[in-house]
Formats: C-alpha cells, sequence, structure tokens
C-alpha cells in the first residue's frame, strides 16, 4: 500500500474569517496540509453569493467561487457578535497556530477581540488582518473593492482592449495577489516562532499587496517610454499589448514576448525572416513599445500563417516565448495540462463530483493536495463543538436554537 505523505503544513492550525480578501490565503495554506477551519455566520459566508453557481443556480452551496476557494477546509458556524460566540472562539483560538481575519479596521476590536486580546490567550498566536488600506496610514479609513485596489496598483494601464475603457481581470486579482503574500508571510512567521516561541500580528493592505504582486515595473516602463525622445507613445493602445502583444494565427490567438535583442532576432526567423522585420530599428526594444500599433500592422501580415500549435513549437526551436493561448476547453485539453494533472475530481455533497484545479506546485515529500470538499454550511459543527471542544450534542441544539451556531 502507497505510503500517504503528509502536508508541509499538516501540524498547524487555521482559523479563517476571512472573505474574498482572503479566501485564497486560507486555500493555499490548506492546500498545503494546514488544518483550516472557515468560520462563518449562522447565514453563511459572503462568499457564498458570488457567482458563477453550478448551473446557473444561485444557492448556498453551489457557488464556484466559494467551492474552489474553500475546498480542503473545514467549516463550522458561529455568531461573533454574541457572548457566547466571542467565549467559545477563545476557547478555539486557544487551539489555533494562525488566524486570518478580514473585517472592516477597528471591528476585531469593537468585539475584544484583536490581537492584544488574543494573544494573551495564545502567546503563539500568528493573526493576519487583511484590509483594503491596512490599519494605519492616511488611506486607512478608505473604501475599496478588488477593481479599485487593481486600478490603483497601475496595472489597469495594461488591461482591456484598445479604444474601449480599461478593465479588471476575471476573479479577484488584487485579493488573490494580497491573499498569496499574506500566505508568505504566515509562512515566515510559522519558522520565526519556531525559534522564538512567539506569535506576530500581519497588516496586510490589498492596495499595498496587489502593487507587489501584479506587475508593478510596467509603471516605471510606462513613464520611461512617455520621457524617450526617440519615440511618439501611441496612447490608444494598452501598455500590455505594446509589451507582450497578442497576434492572431490560423486557429486563435498568440502571446509574443521580445525584451531582448535575441528574443527579436529569434522571432523574425520564425516568420520566414522577412525584410520588412530586420530594419535596424525595430532591434530596439524601447522603439517597439513605442510603435506597437505600427508593428502590430507588420505582425499579422505573417503570423495568419501559422497556427498556435506551430508558432509554439518555432519559438521553442529559436528561443522566443510565443505562448497560445487558449480557450477554457482548449486549457483543460492540453497536453501539458493534462500531463502535470493540474485537475483533480472532487466529490461534493450537494454538486456531486467535477474537475478542480489542483495546487500550482508539485512537491514529493510534503505534496500539497485537495483531500476534501468545501464544507456545507456547518458541516463540522457537531466534529468540532462536541468532539473536540465538549459541549455536547444537546448543548449544540440549545446555541444553535439562539443562534450562536
Amino acid at each position: 500500500m502507497a505510503e500517504q505523505k503528509e502536508g508541509a503544513l499538516s501540524v498547524y492550525r487555521v482559523l479563517d474569517l476571512a472573505d474574498s480578501k482572503g479566501a485564497y490565503c486560507t486555500k493555499l495554506l490548506a492546500d498545503l496540509g494546514a488544518d483550516v477551519i472557515k468560520i462563518e455566520p449562522p447565514q453563511g459566508d459572503s462568499t457564498r453569493s458570488i457567482p458563477p453557481f453550478v448551473d446557473d443556480m444561485p444557492h448556498l452551496e453551489k457557488s464556484l467561487y466559494f467551492l474552489y476557494r474553500h475546498a480542503n477546509k473545514r467549516g463550522i458556524t458561529l455568531d461573533l457578535e454574541t457572548s457566547e460566540g466571542k467565549a467559545i472562539f477563545k476557547k478555539l483560538v486557544k487551539t489555533a497556530d494562525v488566524l486570518v481575519e478580514t473585517y472592516p479596521l477597528g471591528y476585531m476590536a469593537s468585539l475584544s477581540l484583536d490581537y492584544p486580546v488574543l494573544k494573551e490567550i495564545n502567546l503563539g498566536l500568528i493573526m493576519a488582518s487583511i484590509t483594503e488600506f491596512g490599519q494605519t496610514g492616511p488611506y486607512k479609513d478608505w473604501k475599496g473593492s478588488d477593481i479599485v485596489d487593481f486600478a490603483m496598483s497601475g496595472v489597469m494601464i495594461s488591461s482591456g482592449f484598445s479604444g474601449k475603457v480599461p478593465c479588471n481581470l476575471p476573479g479577484t486579482p488584487a485579493y488573490d495577489a494580497t491573499s498569496l503574500l499574506a500566505a508568505i508571510s504566515i509562512l515566515i512567521a510559522l519558522y520565526h516562532r519556531g525559534t522564538t516561541g512567539k506569535g506576530q500580528y500581519i497588516d496586510a493592505a490589498v492596495h499595498e499587496s496587489s502593487r507587489i504582486g501584479l506587475f508593478p515595473w510596467l509603471v516605471p516602463i510606462y513613464s520611461h517610454a512617455l520621457t524617450d525622445e526617440r519615440i511618439t507613445v501611441v496612447t490608444d493602445v494598452r501598455l500590455a499589448d505594446s509589451i507582450y502583444p497578442v497576434y492572431p494565427c490560423k486557429d486563435g490567438y498568440v502571446r509574443v514576448l521580445t525584451i531582448t535583442p535575441g528574443q527579436w532576432n529569434a522571432l523574425v526567423r520564425v516568420l520566414g525572416d522577412p525584410e520588412v522585420l530586420r530594419l535596424p530599428e525595430w532591434q530596439d526594444f524601447i522603439y517597439r513599445v513605442g510603435n506597437a500599433e505600427d508593428l502590430y500592422t507588420l505582425m499579422v501580415e505573417f503570423t495568419p500563417n501559422y497556427t498556435m500549435f506551430e508558432l509554439f513549437e518555432a519559438g521553442h526551436r529559436e528561443g522566443v516565448p510565443i505562448i497560445p493561448i487558449h480557450d477554457m476547453a482548449g486549457f483543460v485539453n492540453n497536453p501539458h495540462t493534462k500531463a502535470r494533472e493540474f485537475f483533480v475530481e472532487v466529490n461534493h455533497p450537494v454538486i456531486g463530483k467535477a474537475l478542480y484545479p489542483g495546487p500550482p506546485y508539485k512537491w514529493t515529500e510534503t505534496p500539497a493536495s485537495i483531500r476534501r470538499p468545501a464544507p456545507c454550511l456547518g458541516e463540522h459543527n457537531e466534529e468540532i463543538y462536541c468532539r473536540e471542544l465538549g459541549f455536547s450534542k444537546g448543548d449544540l441544539s440549545v446555541l444553535r436554537r439562539a443562534g450562536v451556531v
């Protein structure tokens, strides 16, 4: 019988009080083996109402957003605004290594559940608070959203189609970038605790983290282009089109990366060495950025002669990154996706079996994996309250009738 290896974080417990700002953070920890307990209000977490839904039917158990970001977690219901709920939460804190919360600034303090209080209960607790603009600073009281943070990160200058308004990426990119950085901060804090025995407080601001996590180098390149006297900036072209241009081909589209002269020369060879692309000015990357619209007009004379795979293979051979842009079916059925076994079948008690995106990395000794589906609302109440915290089933019924769980 094959040995079942444990995840890298299998000895840790995480309490999850996160909405969409931090749902991916706790998912990353859960995929690495941590026992993540998703704590929801009795009416359900806000991420359960985020579309799309299975069969396009709004339902607490059918949000694809929730199903993906909460797989691997156990789930309980608890009203933190009741005295009984606070007392139960403090019992859970005693057993926890990490707490992740995304409430508005000052909310946890209003419940007397902020870090100074909780660290007295558990000196080793690592608490991460994810807010739009952080706990301190001139913007701390501002309201925000994923698209606001995406825009303020500077990345929106690269998004959308030429001639149309900029747009957000699908999903919640600013929140997910923040979740990733918060998860990394938690891992560092766990490592530090192994030496000192003490926990830490992590203040994660989406505004700041999205700047770090969503290619902020696009902004200085754009600023450089504006001040470069050799070129004329084409303001109607999205910057991503200038740096990572997308070109049509026989069966779809490809994205091309030609930063260095060697990559540009390789692309010219891929396209049959046309004389118009061998003009010396095209060797200059900044010149190509500033004249992206003219370059696009030239490139589409050649790229439609090839398929996505032909361009991809030729780029690999010659030394230039050329990436097929797949639709959803193309990505799922791509040989590379299948070879990596990226999609994992998960059986959920309400929606049944479905393929889920697996962890983005594969490790041999402490594998990240999907071990369980996202919890149904209150699915693990009895397991955690009765078997772990010592409540009787009668106690649990009383708490349920009182709206505490």
